[in-house]
């Protein structure tokens, strides 16, 4: 250290500086900085006062004012154009952040600069006295500058939340509902109400706050082990009760009843349901006296968050159903939600009849024949209980469901069952909502009904009700998702099949509408992966092998279109209704099929397998005109029945060959003239 330098000790926790010697000092020049004061010279005026006055002198109030007017009307302006050109929702984002940003921006600007005669130059201190001059002027003078300002200020603010509101998520899709498949004022009433429902319906599952919980179906404690099915039922009416607390995130039916009469880890499932919450319990009947036990998991750690049994009477199943409702409700801390004239459970005073419609919803799980026999029970249900609105929904549920399992000689046969269920269906739904307008259920019959005839708008505003009353109906979400897809709006049908997998992640059927949808967005490969887990989940449709079939088409890959066919649809579907014979020239034409196909031999196909050929192969072969004209023929001689039929029209394959004048034929014989098909990209 120099001996001018000063001297740092420390001591008592405090630092001391010691000057150095007197005689090494040197008396420096004390530096003349001048210093101009933002306010001028010192007065009595208040510090506030001169601050506004500065405001005014450098026009900072009237920049604020022309600016918040002008970027609000930018902002309407930019919102008209948004609608009308049907521009991305980042496009209206980015114009609000840019209109934002440049506010503070413009009142810097505004305070350092002025405009003068000779150009733009840097704003003069004050004069002696000028701001002085300005407080003292009358109200009259210095009043309307800042009240412009602040007008200004709260225009810009009013227009920012409105395209804020317009952009938040849900609400740029909800605002298009039915209006792209219909233009007329039910499809905008149907949007208007779409924005709010869809709000919570498609909020996003990590930032998602409220408790979520599954429902694990309770074991069968009775003797005879015989009373399953009252199990089952009770599970999903304890899965219903709880669904209807909007306050819980309840997961779907079909991934909880996927870990029945398994011995898991609750940890594990509660990671693959993606709850933090599971219900487990057992039933146990014997006459008319009941034992059951249930009991609240937090999956993440084991621990044993509540548990109860019950004995009781028959008589009492839903007082315990509701209790049990409540009681989990209650352990974490979220409120009813309900109405003082509604509740949890819905009760029949008909003992028979609940257990009809117990074993009906038995049936219906097992799809198939089961469906057939569903109605009967559910026909039954209602016959015993006329007043019962859960029995009505079912047999709504049931009743559209024929045409798709059942079984017939003819394509006559299948369009009058397509006709009189779909009727039956309607009338079932609607009472239903006579006796209960809360019934999620029966609105989605009633989507069901009007989407599998073609009916679009009245078909949405069933499936947005059904949202609104339970935003995480998962059969909602599902079905409303093929509604989407009947409409080419397959950039919404993506969003929603994907909320139904989020909400019942195994269920086979959920991931095969998923892919389905991924592959009519033009993105097979990523619906692969789909298709592969749904039948890993046990999914033996159909219709899954042929989605997977029709994936490696459309890539290019036929060796292993071919491997699925043989491997997985033959044996599944083909081989049991043949002759051991017979199975072996089925696989011969298989072969020939694959072979002229790979080649691109359109002739030598037509010389194997013309009789059984359909659009799907002649586009495997490149022949696009000859798969366009065998679809355009095929549906515009089918009725207006089944919302698969009418999801032809959408293939990516007609991009090229949307002003034919057969395509517009199809669009006018569905219903939907003058619509585009709207698709998301891969990486959305």
């Amino acid at each position: 250290m120099s001996a001018s330098a000063p001297r740092h000790e420390r001591g008592a926790g405090n630092l001391r500086i010691q000057a150095a010697p007197r005689g090494a000092q040197k008396r420096l020049p004390c530096p003349t900085v001048p210093f101009v004061p933002i306010f001028g010279a010192m007065s009595e005026t208040p510090a506030y006062q001169r601050f506004f006055a500065e405001l005014k002198r450098r026009k900072v109030f009237r920049v604020a004012a022309v600016y918040g007017a002008t970027g609000f009307v930018v902002l309407q302006v930019a919102d008209l154009l948004a609608e009308g050109m049907e521009l991305p929702s980042v496009v209206l984002k980015t114009t609000m952040f840019l209109v934002l940003l440049g506010f503070p921006i413009a009142m810097v600007l505004a305070w350092a600069l002025e405009l003068t005669p000779d150009g733009v130059k840097r704003t003069d201190p004050a004069e002696t006295g000028e701001l002085e001059a300005i407080v003292a002027g009358p109200a009259g003078s210095r009043w309307p500058a800042g009240i412009l300002a602040l007008l200004g200020i709260l225009a810009l603010v009013a227009g920012a939340w409105w395209v804020g509101r317009s952009t938040a998520p849900g609400t740029e899709d909800a605002m298009s509902v039915a209006g792209s498949s219909a233009g007329t004022s039910s499809g905008t009433d149907a949007a208007d109400r779409g924005a709010a429902v869809l709000q919570l319906a498609y909020a996003d599952l990590d930032t998602d706050q409220r408790p979520s919980i599954a429902v694990l179906p309770f074991a069968d404690m009775s003797q005879a082990g015989d009373q399953e099915y009252f199990a089952d039922g009770m599970t999903e009416e304890l899965l219903n009760a709880l669904a209807k607390i909007r306050e819980l995130r309840v997961g779907g039916r079909t991934s909880s009843f996927a870990y029945k009469g398994k011995d898991k880890d609750l940890r594990e499932i509660g990671s693959e349901l993606g709850v933090q919450y599971v219900v487990e319990g057992s039933v146990r009947k014997q006459g008319d006296r009941l034992r059951i036990t249930a009991q609240l998991v937090d999956a993440t750690d084991n621990f044993h968050v509540w548990s109860e049994s019950y004995d009781r009477t028959i008589d009492d199943v839903f007082a315990v159903q509701e209790e049990i409702a409540e009681a989990i409700a209650e352990e974490l801390q979220v409120s009813l939600g309900l109405d003082a004239d509604q509740k949890l459970v819905a009760p029949t005073g008909d003992l028979d009849a609940y257990e009809l419609y117990l074993t009906g919803r038995a049936r219906m799980r097992e799809r198939g024949e089961g469906v057939e026999e569903a109605v009967q029970l559910f026909e039954a249900t209602v016959a015993r209980d006329s007043s019962w609105a859960p029995g009505w929904a079912g047999l709504a549920q049931a009743r559209s469901l024929v045409p798709y399992y059942g079984e017939f000689e003819d394509a006559d046969e299948l369009w009058v069952a397509w006709e009189t269920s779909l009727d039956a269906a309607e009338i079932a739904a609607s009472r239903a909502l006579e006796i209960d307008p809360g019934n999620a259920s029966a609105e989605v019959a009633l989507g069901n009904v009007y989407r599998d005839r073609w009916d679009w708008v009245p078909a949405e505003q069933h499936y947005l009700r059904a949202l609104e009353i339970d935003p995480d109906n998962v059969e909602a979400h599902q079905q409303y998702a093929e509604q989407l897809a009947g409409t080419g709006r397959f950039d919404e049908a993506l969003r929603s099949a994907r909320r139904a997998v989020a909400l019942d992640p195994t269920s086979a059927i959920r991931l095969n509408v998923l892919g389905y949808i991924l592959a009519m967005n033009g993105r097979p490969a990523e619906a692969l992966p789909k298709y592969e887990l749904a039948a890993a989940h046990g999914g033996e449709y159909p219709s899954i092998f042929m989605n997977m079939v029709r994936a490696h088409f459309a890539l290019g890959d036929f060796d292993r279109a071919e491997a699925v066919l043989r491997e997985e649809y033959f044996p599944r579907y083909v081989d049991p209704d043949l002759d051991p014979s017979e199975q072996g020239g089925a696989r011969t034409r298989l072969a020939a099929e694959f072979d002229a196909i790979r080649a691109g031999d359109v002739e030598a196909f037509d010389a194997c397998c013309e009789q059984d050929a359909d659009a799907g192969h002649y586009l495997a072969l490149g022949d696009t005109a000859r798969a366009f004209e065998m679809v355009s023929e095929w549906l515009l001689g089918q009725p207006r029945f089944n919302v698969s039929v009418a999801q032809v029209v959408w293939l990516t394959a007609w991009d090229g060959l949307r002003s034919d004048p057969r395509y517009q034929a199809m669009l006018r014989h569905t219903g939907l003239e003058g619509v585009e098909p709207k698709r998301a990209p891969a990486g959305e």
